[in-house]
């Protein structure tokens, strides 16, 4: 049973003004009975009764009761049952009587909405406001992505904790999703998981979303990294992999038509590009230097002209990103990493965090000391962006108004992976081991539970 929250007596409770526009005395005033609201589930369909809307009117007919929507609702539509995909303007105090009349919400996370109405009996006229109440949209399914010695895997955990083990190839026909994916991301009915290769042939697996089943390979990639989505199309970034010098190499995003499942472009960036962040119209990219690991820019992409309009420069090696409440991107830098003969790390040189503000570009970096994770992914917003998640030699949290970094811990580890998921603000933490586990946090930072997974996972991506 999905669970409501914010679903109050208040918003059950819909007000309205009563205003008669009859001068004839002879026609009795029609009386709003009734006018409750309803409650829905996210996504859902529901009917609107006479227990929920009622005029009476002594001496009128039902079907003479005419109703009509002055303010459209917001976040769904008023249909007919007989078309939920046609919104009515006009219905009847019989239509409501027979059940006819339906609210279809759209699946956005709004928790409220509302619809104004006249309602006539020919001669007079009421106005009112019918209320609605919205569950939160719940999450179905929770993908962990694990990168693998050889073959990586995706294990799935649904909403009654219930673990699979190697997904991807179960609802496949045995087939292995193939070497060290990368990320994974959900748009609309489809699931894309970026794989990198040893070979340098990476390639981006695409299943629907509903089962897991393969439906399409989009390849000519050489080390793809993660994914994104705006104005319909699919943006890749892509490096080229280590060469026997580890030398610096500008690469690119490839844009993928969403239609086709094809490369159609590609954009030259930095040196490996990693992490992609959407805000407003622009494409934010992690240029991490790739395995020379020197570069420090933030290549920026006008999605409507898939034209870099701006590199902003940043801490060095720049490799994930989170954007906040205000839509500002903050960027984890890992800093140049230098090794000894035996490839022990020996320093991190210009290790921090920079927050990019996208109304103006400008750059306020946090500088990182003590560095102990040397994961991908060590960034995330909370779930109403006010609060900002990063790894270091901890699990640190930190205000997006605060001036300096926080010097207490909020949860005393480090991880290979982590994810706040969108409704309850839970992290989800992943210990990159062979088998991997799954460790989730409240938002206060209390371990809740823990899964046992594929070997290395690296992220958790969550499906409705």
């Amino acid at each position: 049973m999905k669970k409501f929250l914010n679903l109050t007596l208040g918003l059950l409770i819909a007000s309205s003004l009563f205003v008669s526009c009859s001068d004839d005395d002879d026609n009795a005033m029609p009386n709003l009975s009734v006018n409750n609201g309803i409650v829905l589930e996210n996504s859902a369909a529901v009917a609107i009764t006479g227990s929920e809307l009622n005029v009476v009117d002594t001496d009128t007919d039902d079907i003479d009761i005419i109703y009509t929507v002055t303010i459209a609702p917001e976040n769904g539509i008023l249909a007919n049952a007989s078309d939920p995909t046609t919104s009515v303007v006009n219905f009847t105090q019989a239509d409501i009587a027979a059940s006819k009349i339906v609210y279809v919400h759209d699946g956005s996370q709004a928790l409220t909405d509302k619809f104004s109405f006249t309602v006539t009996d020919g001669d007079n006229i009421l106005t009112g406001i019918f209320n609605i109440s919205i569950g939160e949209k719940q999450i179905g399914y929770f993908y962990v992505l694990n990168e693998g010695n050889s073959n990586g895997s995706v294990t799935m955990i649904n909403r009654n904790n219930e673990v699979t083990n190697n997904y991807f190839s179960s609802v496949n026909s045995g087939v292995t999703l193939g070497q060290y994916p990368q990320s994974m991301a959900i748009n609309g009915e489809y699931a894309y998981i970026v794989v990198t290769t040893g070979s340098g042939a990476g390639y981006v697996e695409v299943v629907t979303a509903s089962d897991f089943v393969h439906y399409a390979t989009i390849d000519g990639l050489s080390y793809p990294r993660e994914i994104a989505f705006a104005n319909g199309k699919a943006y890749v970034s892509n490096g080229n992999g280590a060469d026997a010098n580890y030398a610096k190499q500008n690469n690119e995003v490839y844009v993928i038509d969403l239609k086709t499942m094809t490369k159609t472009g590609q954009i030259a960036v930095g040196a490996g590009p990693e992490k992609m962040i959407v805000s407003g119209a622009k494409l934010y990219v992690a240029n991490s230097g790739g395995w020379s690991n020197d570069d420090n820019t933030v290549s920026v992409i006008d999605v409507d002209t898939d034209k870099v309009v701006e590199t902003i420069t940043v801490k060095s090696c720049p490799k994930d990103m989170a954007k906040d409440a205000n839509g500002d991107v903050w960027v984890y830098c890992a800093g140049v990493t230098s090794y000894d003969g035996n490839w022990n790390v020996v320093g991190i040189d210009d290790a921090g965090i920079s927050k990019i503000n996208t109304t103006n570009s400008e750059v306020t970096s946090y500088v990182l000391t003590n560095i102990t994770s040397f994961a991908l992914k060590n960034i995330c917003a909370s779930k109403d962006g006010k609060s900002i998640y990063y790894m270091s030699d901890a699990v640190y949290a930190m205000n997006i108004t605060d001036t300096a970094l926080p010097t207490s811990k909020f949860i005393d580890a480090t991880f290979y992976g982590m994810d706040v998921n969108p409704v309850n603000g839970n992290l989800w933490l992943c210990e990159g081991t062979n088998p991997g586990k799954v460790l989730v946090y409240s938002p206060a930072g209390s371990k809740l539970k823990e899964f046992t997974v594929g070997a290395m996972p690296n992220s958790t991506t969550f499906s409705y």
